[in-house]
């Protein structure tokens, strides 16, 4: 942890900056910056003071603790393929550049974790290194994250404080961004000096991830019982980066934090207790789940409705949204109505072409994922749109997400959004505001895996399904090279771990 910050004010300047994007590092499509939603000055405090996100935690607690917040910059973008290098040099000297100019006693970030460029493994270890540069070490930088980050032992040295989700599904965004401001005031009013400690393991997770139930459920409860109890302690994140990405040092970490000196043995041994029980279920973390067809023979009447999280092709992992795999399935097997999003940029140009109103037909999906195929579909385009949409679910709600342009096809049989570029479809949003009806529909198809549970529990039942796809957990079938060995991919013993001081 970085030492010698000497603010003493009751009130302080808080510089705050985001950047979000979580990367999946096998993906064919990369991500430019027109896929990234941007804010700055004024612009970036009004759009985000009430979204349910980490920024949006830190606006709000920052100012209910009479700080002063000080706008750097704001992007974010849907989870993708890397950032293309042109796009991140952009955002990060925007970031850079407040840096350098502002007026502020210390740094608080909303960073994903995961975010990865062309050519750097940790855009979020690159950006606060610099940030470091300009800064020294007489600066607070704390930082929240989502729990699927890349968390690193270089990046949580540079941080004096980083935290991180507890939840899978995110549901606890707003509340992460609260943790940071609350911290960071503590230890500007020298409160509390935090002092972490790390556990870091070679190894991915193939499912049985969530924090609901299974192995996942049972440690964060642990853990948190262990915080409550000793008032030295401070926080703890367990982080299960995204599992589509390479990299050195790439695999989960434990992290804890004392408030002080007096909290060190305590964290090391908390962070330690955990790693090793968390190495000891790494079998545990693997998931069965049905094939479309099985269940939509198990919901074979007309109730209720159904949402499918297209597993294998989940845009919330990075996938590239292209797959027509699991609407083609509910069209063989099931003759109720269905609505679907697919990404097709050369589908959606022949609808621009065509215009609102005509009927057409068209080859449509597979684009870009090895190994999937387009198929021919037909109806009337009833709308077509270039824009944004609000999130209606506890995950990220409030937010503004990139819908970009798009087009609607209806008939008898299905309603189909035809998108030019991936789209985040966890929350309803992405079909209510491109001016589709969920009401008459028995079949919904999202391109994700847990999130879309939280925002559509009120539409009907909520199951994933096993399809192809890059997003489908086979990390045989990837190449990876730099962070190798690691489990599941290499036979690993650790006949000892190490609690590392992150001072």
């Amino acid at each position: 942890m970085p030492q010698g910050f000497q603010n003493m004010h009751t009130s302080h300047r808080i510089l705050v900056a985001q950047l979000f994007q979580e990367t999946h590092g096998f993906s064919p499509v990369h991500t430019p910056l027109t896929s990234f939603e941007i804010e700055e000055g004024v612009d970036m405090i009004e759009k985000n003071e009430k979204s349910d996100s980490v920024l949006g935690g830190i606006i709000r607690e920052l100012t209910a603790l009479g700080h002063v917040v000080v706008p750097a910059f704001a992007a974010r973008a849907r989870c993708g393929g890397v950032v293309q290098d042109a796009a991140y040099a952009f955002i990060k000297e925007r970031i850079l550049a407040a840096a350098r100019s502002s007026r502020y006693d210390a740094i608080a970030l909303d960073l994903h974790g995961c975010t990865q460029s062309a050519s750097c493994d940790s855009v979020e270890e690159d950006l606060v290194s610099s940030i470091r540069d300009i800064t020294g070490y007489r600066i607070p930088i704390v930082a929240g994250f989502d729990l699927h980050a890349h968390a690193t032992e270089k990046l949580f040295r540079l941080l004096n404080f980083g935290t991180a989700y507890k939840t899978n599904p995110h549901a606890d965004a707003a509340q992460t961004g609260e943790r940071v401001a609350q911290v960071l005031g503590s230890m500007l009013s020298r409160r509390i000096e935090p002092q972490g400690f790390g556990v870091f393991l070679p190894m991915l997770l193939g499912g049985n991830d969530e924090t609901t139930n299974g192995p996942l459920a049972k440690l964060h409860h642990k853990m948190q019982s262990a915080i409550a109890s000793d008032g030295n302690l401070l926080d703890y994140s367990i982080f299960n980066v995204n599992p589509f990405i390479d990299g050195t040092d790439v695999g989960q970490a434990v992290i804890v934090y004392a408030k002080n000196e007096n909290g060190v043995a305590a964290a090391k041994a908390l962070s330690l207790t955990a790693a090793t029980e968390f190495w000891g279920c790494r079998h545990q973390f693997i998931h069965q789940l049905p094939s479309v067809r099985d269940l939509l023979q198990t919901f074979s009447g007309t109730q209720p409705r159904l949402i499918i999280g297209d597993f294998g092709d989940r845009v919330l992992a990075g996938a590239p949204g292209d797959s027509i795999y699991a609407f083609n399935e509910c069209l063989q097997y099931s003759e109720r109505h269905i609505t679907a999003i697919v990404t097709d940029p050369a589908a959606y140009e022949q609808c621009l072409k065509a215009m609102e109103g005509a009927t057409i037909s068209l080859s449509l999906g597979g684009g870009n994922t090895p190994g999937l195929s387009a198929m021919d579909v037909f109806g009337k385009i009833t709308r077509l749109g270039n824009g944004v949409f609000r999130n209606r679910g506890t995950f990220m709600k409030g937010a503004k997400l990139r819908l970009g342009p798009f087009a609607v096809i209806e008939q008898a049989r299905y309603t189909l959004l035809v998108t030019h570029d991936a789209v985040m479809s966890q929350d309803p949003g992405c079909y209510l505001d491109a001016g589709i009806s969920l009401d008459n529909t028995d079949v919904i198809i999202v391109k994700s895996g847990y999130h879309f549970k939280m925002a559509f529990e009120d539409y009907g039942d909520c199951h994933i399904v096993e399809t192809p796809g890059l997003s489908g957990f086979h990390p045989e079938q990837l190449p990876f090279e730099k962070c190798r060995p690691i489990y599941p991919l290499d036979p690993i013993e650790l006949p000892f771990l190490e609690s590392v001081d992150l001072q």
